[in-house]
């Protein structure tokens, strides 16, 4: 449980943890003609941007799911073309909220709590998705690692977003659904709390999150009750 006695600053992921990706999903899967596309695809995404961190060469986040969408449909032998790749990929600015979110998110901002984003999609990509998904007035900032240079979870992306808002690391919680994401910034200093999304599940070599809930609002109703 964490030792956070004031309310911490959370610290929202995005995609899959506030936006819902089944659309791109299935248009993924589509392309690629193959059910578990999106799952391959993604994990290529997140590989390569961590090989971006040790090389020290940035690419933004879009650019490398373009380069590694295509590497996805050469390893299954699928011709596509560029302009399919990318209109593949758009749908990504479209995203809508999961039903919990907007409910979460209130009762967080009611409650006192400090509410921003800290996600590796390039900052043009995040106001458009906040914009769209009508979640921009909840957050005091949109962070995006674009700014860094660096990808999550590398803890100095954490740890940025904790200069941004004049507090230390263990000031803040991350909520995330992505077992990387909460194992990133628990070795940042964070403390986490893990959204049970469908498919999604934890790095059992990790640090347990601070807490567990299957979506935002009863994530929310747990911070609530823990920071009162």
């Amino acid at each position: 449980m964490s030792t956070i006695k004031n309310k911490p600053v959370i610290v929202f992921d995005v995609n899959e943890t506030l936006l819902d990706m089944t659309p791109l999903k299935k248009s993924v899967n589509d392309l690629l003609g193959e059910e578990q596309g999106f799952k391959i695809w993604f994990g290529m995404l997140l590989h390569y941007s961590t090989v971006s961190n040790n090389i020290e060469e940035y690419n933004d986040f879009t650019t490398i799911a373009l380069a590694t969408l295509k590497m996805a449909a050469v390893s299954m032998k699928i011709e596509v073309s560029d302009d399919q790749i990318k209109n593949t990929l758009s749908l990504i600015k479209t995203l809508q909220t999961y039903p919990d979110v907007e409910k979460g998110l209130t009762l967080l901002k009611e409650s006192g709590f400090r509410l921003i984003t800290l996600t590796n999609s390039p900052d043009g990509a995040l106001q458009a998705q906040l914009e769209n998904s009508k979640l921009t007035h909840f957050f005091e900032q949109a962070l995006s690692i674009d700014a860094l240079g660096k990808y999550k979870p590398a803890p100095e992306t954490y740890r940025w977003a904790a200069e941004k808002l004049d507090v230390t690391p263990e000031e803040m919680l991350l909520v995330a659904a992505h077992g990387w994401d909460i194992a990133g910034a628990s070795h940042a200093g964070l403390a986490t709390g893990f959204v049970a999304r469908e498919g999604q599940s934890l790095y059992s070599l990790s640090k347990d999150p601070d807490f567990i809930a299957d979506d935002i609002l009863k994530m929310a109703e747990k911070l609530v009750a823990a920071y009162k």
